[in-house]
């Protein structure tokens, strides 16, 4: 959530001026404003923020699920330093190892990245 909330607050400004803006319109402009918005915070958000940001969500999916600290690839439960270094990690450090070694994506990061 700490994470999260930073990469949105790097953004806060832009989503206060558009407040303001959507508070002076009716319900159709406001709706305009709104999409022109969201269009504009992607296009903002740079590849690398984006990704976090997307990984962020997915672990959170992954909390509310009742999934989060399991690993994606195996089942077995993420260590707890590893989680605690990497709170969004889909794997344990084993098949993460082993993913790196082939060079091949970690389960649940190909979805993030499609942003599902």
């Amino acid at each position: 959530m700490r994470q999260r909330r930073q990469l949105l607050l790097r953004y806060r400004d832009e989503l206060e001026r558009a407040d303001e803006t959507m508070e002076m319109r009716d319900a159709e402009e406001v709706e305009r404003a709104t999409e022109q918005w969201d269009a504009t915070v992607v296009a903002h958000l740079g590849e690398a923020d984006a990704r976090i940001l997307g990984d962020v969500v997915a672990a959170l999916r992954r909390l509310d699920d009742g999934t989060y600290g399991s690993c994606l690839t195996c089942g077995e439960d993420i260590a707890e330093p590893r989680l605690d270094a990497l709170p969004t990690a889909t794997a344990c450090i084993e098949c993460a190892t082993e993913a790196q070694r082939l060079r091949v994506p970690l389960r649940g990061e190909v979805q993030a990245r499609r942003g599902a």
